[in-house]
C-alpha cells in the first residue's frame, strides 16, 4: 500500500533524471510492492527526448493529465493543458507519438510500466489486444472545457474516466468562492488523490494547497475537509473500495 502524502509542494521538489535524455520526473507517491505510482513528468525535445517510435501497449493502466505544453499519441489528437487520456491494460496506442515542445504531465500507472511493441497495428486508433474489453474503457478528452460539465453547489465537475462498477476514476473540479467539500473526519474506504492545477484550497488542518500541490490519502485515512476562499481547479482521483 502507498504511504499517505498529506501535503506535497511539487514546486519545491527537484527534477530527477531517470536516464534517457530530455526526460525528467518528480515521484509523488508509489506502492513499493506493486509499483503503482503517480509522478509529474517533464519532456524536453530540445535535449534529445524522443517518444516511443511505434505502436505499443502496457500490461497495466496508464493515465495522463497534461499540465503544460503539447503532445500526441497519433499526431492527430493533440493533448494540451487539462487534456486527459486513460489507457486500460493492453490498449494499443502510440501510433505516431509526438512532443513538439516542452511538456509536463501527471502520470498514473497501476504497476511498473512495460512496453510491448506492435509492428503492424490493425488500426491507427486505440484498440485492445485482450480477449475481453475492459469495464473501464479507453478515454480521451482533448478539450474538457469544450464538453458539458455537471453543476454542483458552488462548483462544476467533469468526469474524465470512471469504472462503472467500482466508482474508481478521475474528475476535474472547478470550485467557486465559498465551496466546501464537507465530511470532515469521515473514514475513507478507498484512496483519494488530489493535484491543484489552478488557484488554492484551505484544509481543515490549516494547510493551504496552492497550484502544484499534491496529496494522497490511502484507505483508512481520516478525511480532512477542504474549503475555497476564491476559486480553484483540481484534479481528483479515487480508487476502488476496499470493503
Amino acid at each position: 500500500m502507498r504511504d499517505p502524502v498529506p501535503f506535497l509542494d511539487t514546486n519545491a521538489m527537484p527534477w530527477a533524471k531517470p536516464g534517457p535524455p530530455g526526460i525528467y520526473s518528480k515521484l509523488l507517491s508509489r506502492d513499493p510492492e506493486t509499483g503503482e505510482r503517480t509522478a509529474l513528468n517533464r519532456l524536453l525535445p530540445e535535449e534529445g527526448m524522443n517518444p516511443p517510435g511505434a505502436a505499443h501497449y502496457h500490461h497495466t493502466t496508464e493515465e495522463l493529465l497534461i499540465v503544460k505544453g503539447r503532445m500526441s499519441f497519433d499526431s492527430q489528437v493533440w493533448l494540451t493543458p487539462q487534456s486527459y487520456c486513460f489507457h486500460p491494460p493492453e490498449t494499443v496506442h502510440g501510433f505516431k507519438s509526438a512532443v513538439p515542445e516542452e511538456s509536463w504531465f501527471l502520470s498514473r500507472v497501476g504497476q511498473e510500466l512495460d512496453f510491448n511493441f506492435v509492428d503492424e497495428p490493425k488500426q491507427l486508433s486505440p484498440y485492445y489486444v485482450s480477449e475481453h474489453p475492459p469495464a473501464r474503457s479507453v478515454a480521451y478528452h482533448a478539450d474538457p472545457l469544450g464538453e458539458p460539465w455537471e453543476q454542483l453547489d458552488k462548483a462544476t465537475r467533469f468526469v474524465l474516466s470512471l469504472h462503472p462498477e467500482t466508482g474508481e476514476g478521475s474528475v476535474l473540479l472547478e470550485t467557486e468562492a465559498g465551496w466546501s467539500s464537507g465530511k470532515n473526519g469521515e473514514r475513507l474506504d478507498r484512496f483519494e488523490e488530489m493535484y491543484v492545477l489552478e488557484g488554492s484550497l484551505d484544509c481543515s488542518d490549516g494547510q493551504n494547497y496552492s497550484q502544484g500541490c499534491y496529496s494522497f490519502e490511502p484507505p483508512g485515512s481520516t478525511r480532512r475537509a477542504l474549503t475555497c476562499a476564491e476559486s480553484a481547479t483540481i484534479y481528483f482521483t479515487v480508487g476502488p473500495p476496499t470493503q
